[in-house]
């Protein structure tokens, strides 16, 4: 019987003969046991199967896994997409609407105030990401992240209309914006994805800073186990993050909201060969690492 499963033991005797012999069932509690998810830990619950006439003919056994095993957290990032694809599939239905009167503001504006070259840029900007918007929107439901068309992207050129976008933003809040470009190549994805995942981590570090501060975004290059990575690093001297908070990469830094960014930014980066990295310090700030292969 030890040759199919390893042998099930309590100070050195068989549990499994003692289960036979007394006919009362055994909890045996942190085993190590093998699943399909690799050696883990397990609670084992022997019970007698017992005869009509109370005689025990078998036993059953019953391996509870821990709630580490791997299967239970990709179970639960299974139901967190599941959630945000509801989010999601409600938001994509509700907001075209609004984003059509806005996107008509917009134009009124870029018709009647020509002459304020400043205000006509970030017009320019807005109608751009509107139409963006709402083709990404067309196209949302029938489509999953990894299906999006992918392209050489400037990474660059992206920051550059990210630093006008949210210059406003960290002005009202006091906060100082210090963009450092370093020499990179283009990398493949889709655009829009990229500038979501972006401001994702971005806005997050503007709010994570209430009373002002410093958000730094660099970006270099960087090889990682023999493989060139382009990499866009994003601090904020605000106020931290917890580690229990962002270890599986599925909640903001901020203090409010349901904490989807950092998730999507993740499953954004992986489905196209890259992978998050976050330090962070309580009441120290938060440095966020985007890496995507070259």
């Amino acid at each position: 019987m030890n040759r199919i499963m390893p042998m099930l033991q309590k100070d050195t005797i068989d549990s499994i003969i003692q289960v036979f012999e007394d006919g009362e069932p055994m909890l045996l509690k942190n085993q190590q046991t093998i699943c399909f998810c690799g050696r883990k830990k397990a609670d084992i619950f022997i019970s007698p199967l017992k005869s009509k006439t109370g005689k025990v003919r078998g036993t059953t056994i019953t391996t509870m896994a821990h709630p580490d095993a791997k299967t239970l957290t990709r179970l639960k990032q299974s139901q967190k997409l599941l959630n945000i694809g509801k989010v999601a599939a409600t938001l994509a239905h509700g907001v075209r609407s609004p984003l059509n009167a806005i996107k008509g503001c917009v134009i009124y504006i870029r018709e009647n105030y020509d002459n304020e070259q400043k205000l006509i840029e970030f017009a320019k900007i807005m109608e751009e990401e509107i139409s963006r918007l709402d083709h990404f929107i067309s196209n949302f439901l029938s489509t999953s992240i990894s299906d999006k068309g992918s392209a050489q992207v400037n990474v660059k050129k992206i920051l550059g209309k990210i630093e006008i976008l949210i210059s406003l933003q960290a002005q009202s809040k006091n906060i100082s914006v210090q963009f450092e470009y370093g020499k990179i190549p283009p990398v493949t994805i889709n655009s829009f994805h990229l500038e979501h995942a972006i401001l994702n981590v971005i806005n997050n570090a503007i709010e994570a800073m209430p009373l002002g501060g410093v958000l730094t975004v660099k970006t270099l290059m960087k090889s990682i186990s023999g493989n060139d990575f382009v990499i866009i690093e994003i601090s904020d001297t605000g106020c931290g993050m917890k580690r229990k908070k962002y270890t599986d990469g599925s909640v903001s830094a901020a203090a409010k909201g349901k904490g989807l960014g950092l998730f999507i930014t993740r499953e954004i980066l992986r489905s196209n060969g890259g992978f998050l990295e976050i330090k962070s310090t309580n009441e120290s700030g938060t440095t966020v690492k985007l890496c995507l292969p070259r």
